[in-house]
């Protein structure tokens, strides 16, 4: 039902909530609002839960490289490292892909890991060799 009142930009939307109130019949209650959910927001540890759900439902699984991208991975760590490159690492962590740049400082070939710093050298990150996803140049 079309009210006729109602300037010609409105009259044809459907749905009320689209209607500055000013212009809506006062008889349509206002309701409750936002006090109507409140009741909800006593178990904290609940939304606890569903936010630790919504967290583990984004990870995935370590990535499992075959020899050829493991070779492929190698050989532009030595390049990278002969030549001192600024580059893009993607690597694995805790279930999420994540991407850093910065130079490679040490390789660790005891340990099997990796020093990446950023271009100031101020800050470092060690990276295992079997997180390494990718290397960018």
């Amino acid at each position: 039902m079309i009210d006729k009142n109602l300037p010609e930009e409105y009259q044809h939307i459907t749905d009320y909530r689209k209607i500055p109130r000013h212009l809506l019949n006062p008889k349509i209650p206002k309701g409750r609002g936002i006090v109507k959910w409140q009741p909800f927001k006593t178990i904290p540890e609940q939304y606890e839960m569903i936010k630790q759900y919504e967290k583990n439902q984004n990870k995935i699984d370590k990535p499992l490289l075959s020899e050829e991208q493991i070779q492929d991975v190698n050989q532009k760590l030595q390049y990278v490292v002969y030549n001192n490159i600024y580059i893009t690492v993607e690597y694995w962590r805790n279930g999420y892909m994540c991407t850093i740049k910065g130079y490679i400082k040490t390789i660790d070939e005891l340990n099997q890991e990796i020093q990446l710093t950023n271009e100031r050298s101020t800050d470092s990150i060690w990276l295992p060799f079997d997180c390494l996803y990718d290397i960018k140049i």
